[in-house]
């Protein structure tokens, strides 16, 4: 979260019931989850207050009746009208993008300064709501967090009743150390996640731990706005979010789609950093022969001088499927020793044709709003930053690996809490819901520490 963008969606009702309400898919293993939007909503209420989010709770029109966000959106770009008026032409809805940004100073924290670089980046005002300036600065400041960093967990051990009894870790010289404990809590992201139960032997009964992998299926467009355009500001004195977002496609049943739910588009700025922006120029993605010399000079000048971008990511439904999990690899071994995780990655054609889809209506709104070429980024279909679905949740054993309550089937006194449970990953940017679910087991563990359950 120290770099995150900071897009944070909540899920819609229909996210947590992807099997019932969209039926099954041939060759997919979609799940519906074991925990429902009104049980979550308390949980998105804290981490949105506890940490500080932007946006409009009344401006998207598909999101069910919330409470407000408590900062209003954060200052968008002029050119944020353009996508207005193509989202109207088109009979479109679009409404401003909730950020885990300060607006305004909230808690002790200064607000946004506007400096463009978001993503990728940290927040060196703290305006950016990461883990670190919110969550663990709040438990640091209890005096009851003992944070051991530059450590690395080898194997979370048990003892002779087959409960955790601590784990076992290398410190920041190398040397093997324990840490012995009531409960376990496993957060390490969907892939080191699965990686640590695999390599510790645990909470695998079902054989389900590192199946069912899922990230978040994508395509990024751009669109070029040729100047003079009232829209821009001279460079380097505009403001550096446009953030519209469109979810009208979330649920597409007439669309002729293998699956029924199709997603979200974001609309945005491109990132300020211009080697960045100069690699993607050049075709370094390695989908095409790359530029250089004249021809890159051209493409440079057309970018950066004679031309504005608005760009478009879309976020479909990544439907989880065998050809995607997480073992460990026999072989080879990281700078501890261990094996690594070893990721088989694969995208499900219903999951592709989502992200076609989302794209061409992204295509359509940008030449709405004016621009002058259209086109569309290549590369990776997975958005890989985001990371599900390695210890599913669910109320069976045999089907699932965690309980409800975030509890492994296999061990009482283990929980997983980070998206490793998801059943479902959503059809939008899901870091809300992490940190929501997270907070959800964090009282599931609080309420049996209190009844002497643990």
């Amino acid at each position: 979260t120290v770099h995150m963008s900071g897009f944070f969606f909540r899920m819609h009702a229909e996210d947590f019931q992807l099997r019932s309400q969209y039926g099954p898919v041939a060759g997919a293993t979609a799940a519906d989850w074991p925990v429902t939007l009104d049980e979550m909503t308390p949980f998105y209420d804290e981490v949105e207050r506890t940490i500080g989010v932007s946006g409009d709770a009344n401006a998207n029109p598909l999101e069910h009746p919330r409470s407000p966000y408590p900062l209003a959106p954060i200052v968008h770009h002029p050119s944020a009208k353009l996508v207005e008026a193509a989202c109207a032409k088109l009979g479109v809805r679009c409404f401003p993008t909730p950020r885990a940004i300060l607006s305004a100073d909230y808690q002790g924290r200064k607000g946004c300064a506007y400096c463009s670089f978001c993503g990728s980046y940290g927040c060196e005002l703290g305006a950016k709501s990461s883990t670190l300036v919110t969550f663990l600065a709040l438990a640091t400041a209890t005096g009851r967090l003992a944070l051991q960093p530059r450590s690395m967990v080898t194997r979370i051990t048990t003892d002779r009743r087959g409960r955790a009894s601590g784990v076992e870790y290398l410190d920041d010289k190398g040397a093997l150390d324990k840490a012995s404990a009531r409960v376990v809590i496993v957060a390490a992201s969907a892939v080191q996640s699965a990686r640590l139960l695999l390599a510790s032997g645990l909470a695998n009964s079902s054989g389900l731990v590192g199946k069912n992998l899922m990230f978040s299926t994508m395509s990024a467009l751009y669109g070029r706005f040729s100047l003079p355009d009232p829209h821009w500001a001279p460079q380097g004195k505009e403001l550096p979010f446009l953030d519209r977002t469109v979810q009208d496609y979330y649920s597409v049943p007439s669309a002729g789609l293998p699956h029924a739910k199709a997603g979200t588009l974001l609309f945005m700025l491109p990132h300020v950093n211009p080697i960045y922006q100069t690699e993607k120029l050049a075709g370094l993605d390695g989908e095409e022969p790359p530029l250089w010399g004249a021809a890159l000079r051209r493409r440079m000048r057309e970018y950066f001088v004679d031309t504005r971008t608005i760009e478009v990511e879309t976020f479909a439904e990544f439907l989880p499927h065998d050809g995607c999990d997480v073992t460990l690899d026999p072989e080879v071994k990281d700078r501890f020793g261990l094996p690594v995780a070893r990721i088989r990655l694969g995208v499900h054609p219903a999951s592709l044709a989502a992200s076609d889809f989302l794209a061409a209506k992204g295509k359509q709104i940008l030449a709405a709003a004016g621009a002058t070429k259209v086109g569309q980024y290549q590369g990776d279909r997975a958005y890989l930053v985001l990371q599900a679905g390695t210890a599913r949740m669910g109320t069976n054993p045999r089907d699932s690996v965690i309980a409800p309550t975030g509890q492994a089937h296999d061990v009482t006194n283990l929980y997983v809490a980070d998206a490793s449970g998801f059943p479902s990953a959503g059809a939008a940017p899901y870091t809300l819901t992490i940190m929501a679910n997270a907070l959800r087991i964090a009282a599931q563990v609080a309420s049996e520490g209190r009844r002497g359950n643990l």
